[in-house]
């Protein structure tokens, strides 16, 4: 078989039960902690993630070993990437999720590739790669290894000496990619080991240099044309692609709000033109994909290209449901509801953040209490799904302005909602005025003037116990993103809503200080029997493959 340019790695989930250790040994009061209090099942005697406690459940009513995972929605960065160096005439494979598709991933890599690339989307450290490197070295000693990715542009953002010395030593690469984009990057890189061709001299990449220590090639910032990126899914089968997948029309997000600092990191929000998008939907539902979600942060800005996008959809009539971030201070009409639901669209992730308007100024936000109300309603008067993501403990939070998200989130009653404690990104720009703020410490780990990290965390636990006009989404493997993969497996909303309360309840109860043993083994049941009575297609993976 023909020797392969490249294969690209997407996801690695990690073990969740190294995840269960690193959660328990941050303390009890904690945030890791409370966001793990509210992200597994047990069963069994067994702490599983929730997916995975829906999998074993369904196994547990029909015999089968499904092993039900948003990775079963390709890896995004995984496609781009590999649709992006074939593009340049150069052959490559992508693999979605490492730890389900390691015979798929054994079998590309018996074909010689020159280049492995791996993605590092969602890591906050090295661990997740560490795994998917050791694998590569056993089954392909000869090829070259290349880190990049949110995580690597963290390591090297101030430089490539101290600490990102260590951490790139600490993954084991051949080289890392460091650029906010990095496919050009990734096409010089790879011609060049196809070449056999020094490797230092290419842009936006960190090579090891012969004493030992990591050294940075040119600074050239990467403006890759997002109409000519465009995936071309004809390259794909629909095995691989499913009924549910991802894409993107637009790159970066034209919002500064101050707890992110994505916008300074990706550049300008650049977007690829309606007939571009047109073309990948028709491709796409050719494949026999009829979820599709949109992964562009504010999906629906500008509001005029966001009419037009839909428009499109409703003439294209591809029999499409979508799902996409959607900014209710930008839907300032009517029309802009009406042609959203007209063209598909089925559920949207609102960044609500606060229910307090004092905060959300703080945020920079530029939205007001009035117009989240406003789109809630209106999103919800045409049926379409609506997830309430929300950060406990900005500078500024304190007792009322959590009551204030409180009353918010019962009075909208949008289906799912989340709260997490704040997590202090030091290159955000509130931390261009920590002084002010009295702000010290970062991560999960931080105070300020009116509320540290722990008084966050338990803050989520209060308004766990308070808001009952909303679903809890759990975010661990799970998060809104689950909500189209289940529907193509044919958990529906309205069949899945009964299945998070009831396991919400149990989560409550085992929080207790005293658990109700018998309250808990009854809502066990009750749970068990919600997810037996649904009808669900089998999965792509199974446990015995992980």
């Amino acid at each position: 078989m023909e020797q392969l340019d490249c294969v690209v790695i997407g996801y690695n989930e990690g073990d969740f039960q190294d995840y269960r250790a690193m959660c328990e040994g941050s303390g009890a009061g904690s945030p890791t902690l409370q966001i793990y209090s509210k992200e597994y099942l047990e069963v069994d005697g067994r702490h599983l993630s929730w997916m995975d406690g829906l999998s074993a459940l369904r196994n547990r009513a029909t015999g089968r070993d499904d092993r039900y995972h948003v990775g079963e929605v390709h890896n995004l960065a995984g496609l781009y990437l590999s649709n992006f160096l074939r593009k340049a005439g150069l052959s490559a494979e992508a693999v979605s999720l490492f730890s389900a598709e390691q015979e798929r991933l054994a079998d590309l890599l018996e074909r010689g590739p020159r280049v492995v690339a791996v993605t590092t989307t969602f890591y906050v450290n090295i661990m997740p790669v560490l795994p998917v490197i050791d694998f590569v070295r056993a089954y392909a000693p000869d090829a070259h290894i290349v880190v990049g990715g949110p995580l690597v542009d963290n390591i090297c953002m101030d430089g490539v000496e101290g600490m990102a010395q260590d951490l790139l030593h600490g993954m084991g690469a051949d080289s890392y990619i460091v650029e906010s984009q990095g496919e050009g990057a990734l096409v010089e890189l790879v011609r060049a080991v196809r070449r056999g061709a020094p490797l230092d001299g290419i842009a936006n990449t960190v090579t090891l240099s012969d004493a030992g220590r990591w050294v940075a090639g040119p600074k050239k910032p990467e403006a890759n044309n997002i109409d000519h990126a465009a995936i071309d899914w004809s390259g794909f089968s629909p095995e691989l692609i499913g009924t549910t997948a991802q894409t993107r029309t637009a790159r970066s997000c034209a919002f500064k709000c101050s707890f992110c600092d994505y916008p300074m990191r990706a550049g300008a929000l650049t977007t690829a033109s309606v007939d571009t998008v047109r073309h990948e939907l028709r491709s796409m539902a050719e494949l026999g994909v009829k979820n599709l979600v949109f992964v562009d942060d504010t999906f629906n800005v500008p509001p005029k290209r966001f009419k037009e996008l839909c428009r499109m959809l409703i003439e294209e009539d591809l029999g499409l449901n979508w799902y996409s971030y959607f900014r209710c201070s930008n839907a300032r009409d009517e029309e802009t509801f009406d042609l959203a639901a007209q063209s598909g669209c089925r559920g949207v992730f609102l960044g609500i953040e606060s229910g307090d308007q004092d905060i959300l100024a703080a945020m920079n936000k530029l939205a007001q209490d009035a117009q989240y109300r406003n789109g809630i309603a209106q999103l919800k008067q045409r049926g379409i799904t609506t997830f309430a993501s929300i950060i406990v403990g900005f500078p500024g939070e304190n007792e009322r302005t959590v009551q204030n998200t409180i009353d918010f989130l019962n009075e909208t009653g949008p289906t799912f909602w989340r709260a997490q404690p704040w997590w202090g990104n030091p290159k955000a720009p509130v931390y261009q005025r920590k002084e002010l703020h009295g702000i010290e410490g970062e991560a999960y780990n931080w105070s300020h003037h009116t509320m540290n990290s722990r008084e966050a965390a338990n803050w989520c636990d209060v308004m766990f116990e308070k808001v009952t006009e909303s679903v809890w989404l759990p975010l661990y493997d799970f998060d809104f993103w689950a909500l189209p993969y289940l529907d193509g497996k044919g958990l529906k909303v309205e069949d899945l809503v009964p299945i998070l309360r009831a396991s919400q309840e149990i989560m409550r109860e085992r929080d207790r200080a005293t658990p109700d043993a018998v309250r808990l083994t009854s809502l066990n049941d009750e749970l068990y029997k919600a997810v037996a009575a649904v009808d669900m297609a089998p999965s792509r993976f199974g446990f015995a493959t992980v």
